[in-house]
């Protein structure tokens, strides 16, 4: 769980809702490098087969990486001075993420290198302005979730698209016991 709003960690709970752990401090905004440390921890990201959380610390502009148990990994800045990544998404191996400042989507790879970009600012059909979640059905279709429009967006794969730019669907066994 993100809790990045009043604290500066990462909560860890079981499948039944129990506490196990937490990891992360104060940081100081808005260029803190130290690993584990946060300013605004907004949004975290599974890989459910590597096993490794991705966290995203917004107001220090970066993504940190860590193992289940909160070990540090890795870590990589999501963009220049201005950048704001609102929600993140991890699926078919790459990072997603929104970023406010540019109203775009971005695909990173697991260890940070940008793949591609898509979206832009207005209200028309693939635009993209303040996203604060992301998710994505059985059948791959991507929902988006505006903030400054205050409207839900459904992105349907094209017959024949390329997978390697999708998405994906869910990985169900990250919900199995």
């Amino acid at each position: 769980m993100a809790d990045g709003y009043n604290n500066s960690r990462v909560a860890k709970f079981d499948k039944d809702g129990n506490f196990l752990m937490e990891w992360g401090q104060k940081g100081v905004a808005p260029n803190e490098t130290r690993p584990g440390y946060f300013n605004m921890v907004h949004g975290i990201a599974v890989d459910p087969v590597a096993r490794r959380v991705y966290v995203n610390d917004r107001a220090n502009r970066r993504i940190q990486v860590f193992d289940e148990n909160g070990k540090f990994l890795d870590m990589w800045n999501t963009g220049p001075s201005g950048a704001a990544i609102y929600s993140i998404y991890y699926s078919s191996g790459k990072l997603w993420g929104s970023d406010a400042h540019t109203r775009r989507i971005i695909a990173w790879n697991p260890n940070g290198y940008l793949q591609y970009a898509w979206g832009g600012q207005g209200e028309w059909a693939g635009a993209t302005d303040g996203v604060h979640g992301m998710s994505v059905d059985q059948e791959g279709n991507v929902y988006l979730a505006e903030l400054f429009h205050g409207r839900v967006m459904k992105y349907k794969p094209r017959p024949g698209a390329n997978p390697n730019y999708l998405m994906g669907k869910p990985v169900y066994a990250a919900w199995k016991d």
